[in-house]
């Protein structure tokens, strides 16, 4: 989880008394780690990244103290700042939305507190800058509007921390963060570039600025610039950075980004309602709360509200991208209570637990002896990674309705393409490479499956069928049979089913034109083996 340091003489600027912020910060879902001569350190759960941030924790504890309650009021004034979008970006890092920050005092401390926040962010919510990145600008240096291109890689600027220009390739090669980060762009034949009117360079997203809009103690007016692959992310993180810096004072103004076919308006701070029946509340939290409880609770934890006979409305302010459900409300009633307010209790019914953990731990004892390690990847996925990647129609899996992000519209229905995306994501590390995980997948039902790949120059079908062996085996599976299967994510001939009557498992040697799609070079093994049909 991330530790969050936040400057003494900062908490002091903002009024907090600091000894009990020590005691009271825990209560917000926090972990108070140590303190020295200039700093706190707090670990922060990664569901609140508005709290990644003095601005957000100073919020958060006067609301949880009573000194400031209800939802904040977030402003922004239309500009006519515009970013115009090449058409060419939809392939190359296709979004992009900014904001304008007028009138911010800028000191040693703020500029401090400003870059923590942004690599957490990067860290955190941008998965390492791949999903998105964030770049802040002195404002006054540039001349909208700008201009969000596609450069090839001879391209020259002077990147941040340099003197001398240097091209896009050489950037990849040699500064720090093109070396760090030269994988996110990999295989592509232009990379994303932010010019202003004059053709001045902003940024190389997601990699580094450029000096000429570096933040300084005269700075009094930036730009932020915000590019990434989910659109719906960019926009709640956007959001959460504008009202940081509205709590410093400063005023917000639109930006219009302008595609090829649409334009938009950022930061958008739309305030949002959620309904929670009180009915819900007291069954997630075990008691029946009182409307003055509810009210005052949430209040506390900087939601306004509106009571109803039945139900309640909440009113949720655009800083709180992690509120995506009534359960999240309920949670915040808790807090907002203090969990002390909560007695513990003994379970009502005794109950032997089952044997499911036991099982599992034996497969992941085999797995460990033969030289794998252990993943967890997330149970929601695509149809692009599950199907289209591959070499699979697309049929009989179970979509969600209301996705939250284009990489998140379905639940996996077996654990090899996720475990070849663990691979794609770790193709720059050493081979070989031997991971393994277990974990359910949804068809008809639910099961329980083991997957395990294998990537090396010396990976083979011989070898994935003396793992598929061992693995049975040491499970004490006997009486089985394998044959050979066709399944188009493996090479023709080189595929294999398991059968103890029904099918069980299949394991063999996966299809160049799948390696490709996940951008791996070497050959690659692979089983799956249903657990749910041999515990």
């Amino acid at each position: 989880m991330p530790v969050i340091r936040l400057q003494r003489d900062e908490l002091r600027r903002f009024n907090i008394d600091e000894d009990k912020f020590v005691k009271d910060v825990n209560m917000l879902g926090a972990d108070f780690k140590e303190l020295d001569e200039k700093e706190l350190r707090v670990e922060f759960f990664p569901d609140r990244p508005d709290l990644y941030t003095i601005e957000g924790v100073v919020r958060a504890i006067r609301g949880f103290w009573g000194i400031e309650k209800g939802a904040p009021k977030y402003y922004a004034d239309d500009g006519n700042v515009k970013i115009f979008v090449d058409e060419e970006m939809k392939n190359i890092r296709p979004y992009i939305v900014g904001a304008v920050i007028r009138d911010i005092e800028v000191d040693d401390l703020m500029i401090k507190s400003m870059m923590d926040f942004q690599e957490k962010l990067h860290i955190t919510v941008g998965r390492k800058r791949k999903k998105l990145a964030i770049g802040l600008h002195d404002f006054n240096k540039v001349t909208p509007p700008f201009y969000y291109v596609p450069k090839d890689e001879n391209f020259k600027f002077i990147p941040l921390g340099f003197k001398n220009e240097m091209s896009l390739k050489e950037i990849l090669k040699k500064h720090p963060k093109g070396v760090e980060y030269a994988h996110i762009l990999e295989n592509l034949k232009a990379y994303p570039i932010i010019l202003d009117s004059q053709g001045n360079v902003l940024s190389f997203p997601p990699i580094i600025n450029g000096t000429l809009t570096q933040i300084t103690h005269e700075t009094r007016n930036i730009f932020i610039d915000i590019t990434g692959t989910d659109l719906n992310t960019l926009n709640s993180v956007l959001n959460i950075l504008a009202c940081s810096f509205a709590d410093r004072g400063a005023s917000i103004e639109r930006v219009e980004v302008i595609y090829p076919d649409k334009s938009i308006k950022t930061p958008k701070l739309e305030y949002t309602k959620i309904e929670v029946e009180k009915e819900y509340i007291a069954k997630i939290l075990g008691k029946k709360l009182s409307d003055e409880e509810i009210l005052n609770s949430l209040q506390r934890m900087r939601f306004d509200v509106e009571i109803g006979d039945r139900s309640i409305k909440v009113t949720v302010p655009p800083y709180r991208m992690d509120i995506l459900h009534p359960v999240d409300i309920i949670e915040d009633i808790a807090k907002g209570l203090t969990f002390q307010y909560f007695r513990a209790s003994l379970p009502r019914k005794e109950k032997i637990g089952s044997t499911i953990k036991d099982f599992e731990n034996v497969v992941r004892k085999i797995m460990l002896g033969l030289g794998f390690s252990e993943v967890t990847t997330l149970t929601i996925t695509s149809p692009q990674i599950q199907y289209d990647a591959m070499r699979l129609p697309r049929k009989n899996f179970v979509e969600i309705e209301n996705p939250i992000t284009e990489d998140g519209t379905t639940l996996r229905s077996w654990l090899i393409p996720s475990l070849m995306e663990i691979l794609r994501k770790n193709k720059h590390r050493e081979l070989p490479q031997k991971i393994f995980e277990i974990g359910y997948v949804i068809k008809e039902k639910k099961e329980e499956h083991l997957a395990l790949l294998y990537i090396d120059s010396s990976a083979n079908f011989t070898l994935s069928k003396s793992y598929a062996e061992a693995i049975l085996r040491d499970l004490g599976i006997e009486e089985y049979v394998i044959r050979e299967i066709e399944h188009n994510s493996f090479i023709s001939g080189r595929a294999a089913g398991i059968y103890k009557g029904d099918e069980i498992g299949f394991f063999g040697e996966i299809h160049p034109e799948v390696l490709e799609n996940f951008e791996l070079g070497y050959p690659t093994i692979a089983m799956e083996l249903n657990l749910s049909k041999i515990k």
